[in-house]
């Protein structure tokens, strides 16, 4: 199971209430403390995530509440229930295991994964020659593709 971050509802004494979910037309505001139902609550991965459409719903909220508040909290572990298509295609994946081995086989033959250790001077010098977009440097994967691309150009031009 994975943890999850919600929001809090607190009433205007500031009394925790339940989790902040809205109906599917999403023009009420409602709270839930029932376990099994916990899945219908807003819930986000990371608190980032949590943040980002936390100012509109604390003003639902406290408009809906008359002037309670919302909070950002880690919520008890919940388990999400398959739909009807992830059902099937589980069923579908355990009656047909042979088949989805054969075709990752043929997949993992088709693309294989290389690996290696470059030395430490190989290492420095990736390392150098790394370009930052947005200041997120690029990955390890995404900097030798661009070196070996670079490469396989220089030599079919006679370098």
């Amino acid at each position: 199971m994975t943890q999850f971050y919600g929001y809090r509802c607190y009433d205007n004494k500031g009394i925790a209430l339940g989790w902040f979910y809205t109906t599917y037309s999403g023009r009420s505001c409602e709270y839930t403390n029932n376990p099994p139902d916990l899945h219908w609550a807003k819930h986000w991965k990371t608190i980032k995530g949590a943040e980002r459409l936390f100012d509109s719903n604390n003003e639902r909220w406290r408009f809906s509440s008359k002037g309670g508040c919302l909070k950002i909290e880690l919520m008890p572990e919940f388990e999400i229930p398959l739909t009807r298509n992830a059902l099937k295609r589980k069923k579908w994946d355990a009656e047909n295991s042979d088949v989805i081995r054969q075709s990752k086989a043929e997949y993992d033959r088709k693309n294989p994964v290389m690996s290696f250790r470059p030395t430490s001077e190989l290492h420095q010098w990736l390392d150098e020659e790394r370009w930052a977009d947005d200041g997120k440097p690029e990955t390890d994967a995404a900097l030798i593709r661009r070196k070996l691309e670079k490469l396989m150009k220089m030599e079919n031009q006679g370098y």
